[in-house]
């Protein structure tokens, strides 16, 4: 695997969190892809980006679905 694959496959995981977390995308979070970058090659993890995104802005986690009961 190539350095531009493990980056965009980074990437993807971070647009991924951030989705099933807050509901964003990379682009509404307003990461341009240097910011990104910056972050990929201090080998921050998706999660940690995200964590550390959320709580800098005080974001609202994405409510747990609710669980039902099987029928």
């Amino acid at each position: 695997m190539t350095a531009d694959e493990k980056y965009l496959g980074w990437r993807t995981a971070v647009d991924q969190q951030l989705s099933e977390i807050y509901c964003i995308t990379i682009e509404d979070a307003g990461f341009d892809e240097e910011y990104i970058n910056r972050h990929w090659k201090s080998s921050e993890t998706p999660a940690e980006l995200v964590e550390w995104f959320g709580n800098k802005y005080d974001l609202d986690r994405r409510p747990s679905p609710s669980r039902t009961a099987c029928r």
